[in-house]
């Protein structure tokens, strides 16, 4: 199964401090490797068909660095004039595409370590509007919390998990949002929630936020990738330019 991605690389990276005032967070590199890359890298692995990513701060940066970017059709939207937020951002992405299947939502924020085992699903289940990926919540930390029943529907602030930044969309979800307008996507996946249209399920593997200044200093110069570091370092240096 061949899947439609969708890179979210448009916010300012205010956390990050100093680390982003010449530099958009999805290039910043831990290990020797930019978050984005390391994205790019998995959706290669799990059988991207076509993808787009949006950008607005430093967005020329990102644009110039994936200038030859081979490995599948990847377009990039450009919100010049002013930040659209998640759902307006990929509103305004896709408004020239009629996709029939879902989308996959994926934020380079976070860095994914998937088992041997972990797939991504192929449709979303029945009812559903959207699909998150969850990991348990650690403690001492402020993450929004899901619950998952027995049949994978989820409700938000209760129970102890949190969303790692994979899910799958229906996109059709966004076509009634006026072009070119901000919107966020968390009241929609509120509403999901209400209407037990959102699902999930547990991601198979570990995950890394490095979403902060201080949680990207302490990782800044540790062996992250391990055995995996050459391969994706291979897969970077066929079309990266810095």
């Amino acid at each position: 199964m061949k899947h439609h991605f969708f890179f979210l690389a448009a916010g300012f990276g205010k956390r990050m401090g100093d680390l982003t005032k010449y530099t958009p967070k999805p290039l910043l590199k831990i290990d020797g490797i930019s978050f984005l890359d390391y994205s790019l890298f998995l959706a290669n692995q799990w059988g991207a068909k076509d993808s787009w990513i949006n950008v607005h701060y430093l967005g020329h940066k990102i644009e110039q660095h994936l200038k030859k970017f081979r490995y599948f059709p990847l377009e990039i939207s450009n919100e010049e004039d002013e930040i659209l937020g998640t759902a307006g951002g990929i509103r305004f992405a896709l408004r020239n595409t009629s996709l029939s299947s879902h989308l996959v939502l994926f934020n380079p924020d976070t860095l994914l370590f998937p088992t041997d085992e972990f797939t991504l699903r192929t449709s979303l289940p029945e009812n559903s509007k959207m699909h998150l990926y969850l990991m348990p919540t650690p403690e001492n930390s402020n993450y929004t919390t899901f619950s998952i029943s027995e049949t994978g529907y989820l409700k938000i602030d209760e129970g102890n998990f949190f969303y790692i930044g994979l899910a799958l969309l229906d996109p059709s979800v966004l076509q009634s949002l006026e072009l070119g307008k901000y919107f966020d996507l968390s009241p929609m996946i509120k509403e999901f929630s209400e209407k037990g249209q959102l699902t999930g399920e547990q991601f198979k593997g570990s995950t890394l936020d490095l979403g902060t200044k201080e949680l990207f200093d302490r990782y800044l110069n540790q062996n992250v990738f391990g055995h995996s570091k050459e391969k994706i370092s291979q897969f970077v240096a066929d079309y990266a330019i810095d």
